[in-house]
Order: C-alpha cells, then structure tokens, then sequence
C-alpha cells in the first residue's frame, strides 16, 4: 500500500503541462476535498476555492500569472481565495466557526485569543499564509491521483481578482495549475536534516 511519503516524493512543481489532457470533474472534486479537510488556526479555513476549467477563463488566469509556462498549459486551476472581509472578531462567519470549533463548549477562550491576534496582526497576511495549509493538502492529493500540479504565488492580484470575479475582501492567496505533467519527475534535490 502507498503511503504519504510515497506521493510526497512524487509530488513536483510540473511548469509543462501536455494539451488538451483535461483535468475531470471527479479528479478536482477530489483535489478540493482534500483542501477543505486541512487544519487552519481556530478552525476558522479563512478560504474558498475556485475551480476553473474554461479555456477562455483559464487564458485570463494565465496572463494574470505573467504567462508563466505552468499557467498558460495548464488544463484546470484551483485558485485559493482568503475570505479577509469575513474574518472581523463580531461577523457572523467567525461566530459560526468558532462555535463549530468548540463542539457545544464555551467560545469565550477562543475569542480572546483571536481578538487579540486580530488585533495585533496584519489579518490579510495571515489570511493568505493559512490558505497554504490548504494548499498543500491538495498538492499532496493532486500527486496521489498522478496529477502534475504547480503552485503559483507570482501574480497581477488585479487581473487575477478580475478574471475570477472576485472583490477586494477576497484576495487571492495562490492558484494551482493542474494537468498532466509533459515530462517526467525530476531527480529530487533537497537539503538534508542539520
């Protein structure tokens, strides 16, 4: 049986997608279950996830990721959008999942702890940073499924929130382009434990 490791080493930035190789339906079904499942900090997954797969949309993705390679081959994209404007210590989305988080127990702890990081923090930022969580759980996912993906941080937030539809309060945190790789997985080079 295949274990965790095993699509951990698998898994690779593909920057070459092979055309008109589509992504299913089923395939990113899959990719964003596995998104929704990863942890985030009080619970909160301060994230959305938009699957694209429309080739004159995808195009709009591309040009907003600077046509890098990975983006103007890719058959499908899941972009991760952090829900900012959502994420205010009084809205109802923080009341809704802090008191999933707490199971029937009291939300008082939970509160304070978040109003104060709240308050100290550029929330935004942060935001983004925990869409990553999510981001590696459906890179993993991907690779499992032999899905080439890459993730693309370097983009136009503009055209890409244009492309997608999407208001200010719902930055863009990352797209993943996905597809089937057109090479092989490159020998892996990686540091080791100090």
């Amino acid at each position: 049986m295949p274990s965790l490791l095993d699509a951990i080493q698998q898994r690779y930035a593909c920057r070459q997608f092979v055309a008109g190789q589509i992504v299913s339906a089923s395939e990113l079904r899959v990719v964003r279950e596995a998104g929704r499942l990863a942890p985030s900090a009080f619970g909160l997954e301060p994230w959305r996830f938009i699957s694209v797969t429309d080739a004159t949309e995808r195009a709009a993705i591309a040009r907003a990721c600077y046509d890098q390679p990975a983006a103007a081959t890719a058959a499908a994209f899941i972009v991760i959008v952090a829900l900012v404007d959502a994420l205010d210590p009084d809205s109802d989305y923080v009341r809704a999942r802090f008191e999933a988080e707490a199971r029937g127990q009291d939300t008082a702890s939970i509160y304070e702890s978040y109003r104060a990081l709240h308050h100290a923090e550029d929330v935004s930022a942060w935001a983004r940073g925990q869409c990553n969580f999510a981001a590696a759980h459906m890179l993993l996912q991907a690779a499992h499924l032999g899905l080439g993906s890459c993730p693309i941080g370097g983009f136009d937030e503009t055209a890409l929130r244009a492309a997608l539809g999407i208001s200010s309060g719902e930055p863009p945190a990352l797209a993943i382009a996905l597809g089937r790789c057109a090479y092989a997985a490159p020998p892996r080079i990686r540091k080791g434990f100090d």
